[in-house]
């Protein structure tokens, strides 16, 4: 018997992408239970989340407030690095104002 894998696309690659964050938090808490999930929605709100949090502010500062690297930050806003949970926890903490 043949198995077959059904692959999913999640709402981001549907056009539906959220437009805030606690929207954002949500869709990347859903996808995060699956790895495939998880690997097209890091790559997809790294660099999203990176600029919902800059807010006006430099990359070093940012990298100051959330403790991860200026160049972690940098790569990952042009999308050539793919965001950490942690890392997009740390950002999404820092749009809501709170401490990770």
């Amino acid at each position: 018997m043949k198995r077959t894998t059904r692959t999913l696309k999640p709402a981001v690659m549907l056009g539906t992408a959220p437009k805030d964050t606690k929207a954002l938090a949500a869709v990347v808490g859903k996808l995060a239970a699956n790895a495939e999930y998880e690997r097209i929605a890091m790559d997809w709100h790294g660099p999203r989340a990176v600029e919902m949090a800059k807010r006006g502010r430099s990359l070093r500062e940012l990298a100051r407030a959330t403790g991860l690297s200026p160049t972690y930050l940098s790569l990952v806003a042009n999308g050539r690095q793919r965001i950490s949970l942690y890392a997009i926890h740390a950002l999404l903490c820092q749009c809501e104002g709170i401490q990770p």
